[in-house]
């Protein structure tokens, strides 16, 4: 089944008057508990593109109720602990497609810039810590249509929705470059994002009907829910294992 023409007609725009106006504030749940928040806002730029700020943080790992000295217990090292509090800022243009922008983590001061190029067939990515650059490298991209996607940011699975309703790709792909992920690097990945099934939730404890669209990285799966006008209520991200809910939404047990 084919996105309806009705879904086709969105277009940035009209949704900047929806989603983009709201508080978008999240929960980041793994392993069935909260582990972080995120935060964002789009803002309509003179151009006809946007600008996003974003903010997340997480702990991934153990809490810190589970950390003991006792070697005998699984996991007791404090080194399984991973806390991040992350902002970025970036622009994107009238069809969802990365422009400029950075990541910033609070804890190091570390700020890792991406740049395009002019035929936007490499993405330039630097880093700076305590005003003292760190040097840059080059990725090479397949194609010119890309966005940015870091770990945990769900701001960028709003734009990336955006795009794919108001321009949809015959394939179904969609570029993501992914900055830092695991210890490989800032590195490009395909996103499939494929036709829509029917769902249900609550918001607020209010009925809301949704859009289900599997979605598919590399070799893990997950799902990404909207509602009827494309505004992200929550996503399972299947190479973290981790899901972004926006507060107040839950969604009906199937």
């Amino acid at each position: 089944m084919k996105l309806r023409s009705t879904v086709f007609a969105l277009s940035l725009t009209a949704f900047a008057a929806t989603a983009f106006a709201q508080a978008n504030n999240f929960q980041l749940i793994k392993g069935g508990r909260t582990m972080g928040k995120a935060s964002y806002t789009i803002d309509k730029t003179k151009d006809g593109g946007y600008k996003v700020k974003a903010r997340f943080e997480y702990r991934t790992g153990l809490s810190s109720s589970d950390i003991t000295a006792d070697p005998s217990r699984p996991g007791s090292m404090p080194t399984t602990i991973t806390d991040a509090q992350m902002s970025s800022e970036y622009k994107v243009d009238a069809n969802g497609n990365y422009l400029s922008g950075f990541t910033q983590d609070s804890a190091d001061q570390m700020i890792t810039s991406l740049t395009p190029s002019k035929k936007r067939d490499l993405v330039v990515v630097g880093q700076t810590q305590g005003g003292t650059s760190l040097g840059s490298k080059s990725l090479p991209m397949p194609k010119p249509d890309f966005l940015v996607a870091p770990d945990y940011d769900p701001s960028a699975v709003q734009v990336l929705i955006t795009a794919a309703l108001a321009h949809p790709h015959s394939d179904h792909l969609y570029l993501l470059v992914v900055p830092g992920i695991g210890n490989k690097g800032t590195q490009a990945m395909y996103v499939n994002i494929a036709d829509p099934a029917d769902a249900t939730g609550t918001l607020n404890g209010k009925p809301v009907a949704l859009k289900q669209y599997p979605v598919g990285w590399n070799q893990t799966k997950g799902a990404l829910y909207t509602d009827a006008d494309g505004t992200l209520m929550q996503i399972d991200v299947g190479p973290i294992g981790a899901s972004y809910a926006r507060n107040g939404f839950k969604l009906d047990a199937k």
